[in-house]
């Protein structure tokens, strides 16, 4: 028997955002680019609220805290990378049905966020690094048999799962220290202020 949820007030809003831009701008409908309706609050928001590996954890551990933890262990020029890791499947959860059916692209948003079309190799083993580490850390004991422990070496630090609202501001902190033009919080630069 299938029982259905109300939708969530982000989901909700999300909706609206898309509706009203498609009746009050022409050219958004022209051009089938909706990209700016989902924002990278968004796509944080749907990470801290998503639990790693289908919530078989012992404890709730987010993917938006597994993506920081992941730019944190990469190469500078893979950071970005490693924090978008999985922004595909966040953008998933929080696309409105009604963007879909007017030509909407998923890659648009990626693209305007900053996510990479291949990821390098450091990023993949650093998410095998620390899938490691999460096993480890917060699965159960039986759980390790699914990642081969002696093929990637878990890291020394061990893992403190944060709650969601933590977790979703440390990846906006680091997706803004990243990309600091895109943070809305900074300072306007004034003219003739030293």
């Amino acid at each position: 028997m299938k029982q259905d949820f109300p939708e969530s007030q982000g989901r909700r809003r999300v909706k609206a955002r898309a509706a009203h831009s498609f009746r009050s701008d022409p050219c958004s409908e022209c051009t089938g680019s909706a990209s700016h309706l989902v924002r990278i609050e968004d796509i944080a928001h749907a990470l801290a609220s998503t639990c790693c590996f289908a919530g078989q954890t012992k404890i709730f551990y987010s993917i938006a805290q597994h993506d920081y933890l992941v730019s944190m262990i990469v190469p500078p020029q893979d950071a970005l990378a490693a924090l978008l890791l999985n922004a595909g499947e966040a953008l998933k959860q929080s696309l409105p049905e009604s963007l879909e059916t007017e030509g909407y692209v998923p890659n648009d948003v990626l693209t305007r966020l900053g996510v990479p079309t291949h990821l390098a190799p450091t990023v993949e083993h650093a998410d095998l690094v620390l899938r490691a580490t999460e096993f480890r850390d917060l699965g159960r004991p039986y759980d390790n048999a699914l990642i081969d422990i002696d093929e990637v070496r878990p890291l020394v630090l061990k893992i403190q799962p944060l709650p969601p609202i933590v977790a979703k501001h440390l990846f906006l902190d680091r997706y803004y220290e990243l990309r600091p033009k895109e943070d809305p919080r900074r300072l306007p630069i004034t003219e003739g202020a030293s």
